[in-house]
């Protein structure tokens, strides 16, 4: 049940870092055309873009480990026997739940100071950083509640004596 709710949330993130992208690309766009055409720059597509990046690399953190688009390197995994690439299998996304646990905890401070302190971009647009900076811990507590699931998953295929997963030169 909770890998099925955290896949649903992770497509509805990586859908909205997608229209992040589109409207960056539009964005852009709309930069050139009032820069070369116009002589008249605009002065947030930088500023914009720079954010859009973050929102676009954070909101698509789990919906690329939904899709397994993430890079893999398997060709060691991939020559052991099924038990033994299991347990690497759960040692490896134990770590990387560790890792996401310290990143989400360390971005939801990082926001939460941004509200309390009311912090703004050093530009002429002054944007609140609150905004923007909200894409950091949505996206690695996304990630982590998928892994979490991914890693509950493993851990009973291992203990079941299923290969968790299957690995081939099909994975670049």
């Amino acid at each position: 049940m909770l890998a099925r709710a955290v896949g649903k949330l992770s497509y509805g993130a990586g859908y909205l870092g997608g229209l992040v992208l589109v409207a960056i690309v539009l964005l852009t766009m709309a930069e050139v055309v009032s820069r070369y055409v116009l002589r008249n720059p605009l002065i947030l597509s930088d500023e914009l873009g720079g954010y859009a990046l973050v929102a676009i690399s954070c909101l698509g953190l789990a919906y690329c480990a939904v899709e397994r688009s993430h890079i893999r390197i398997t060709f060691l995994v991939e020559r052991l026997d099924a038990r033994t690439a299991g347990w690497i299998r759960v040692v490896t996304l134990a770590l990387g739940l560790v890792f996401l646990a310290v990143a989400a905890w360390v971005s939801w401070q990082f926001l939460a100071d941004s509200f309390a302190r009311n912090m703004r971009s050093n530009s002429m647009l002054m944007t609140p950083l609150k905004w923007p900076q909200m894409a950091l811990p949505v996206g690695f507590t996304l990630f982590f509640l998928l892994v979490l699931a991914q890693l509950v998953t493993a851990v009973a295929d291992v203990r079941a004596g299923r290969p968790a997963e299957h690995f081939g030169a099909e994975e670049y």
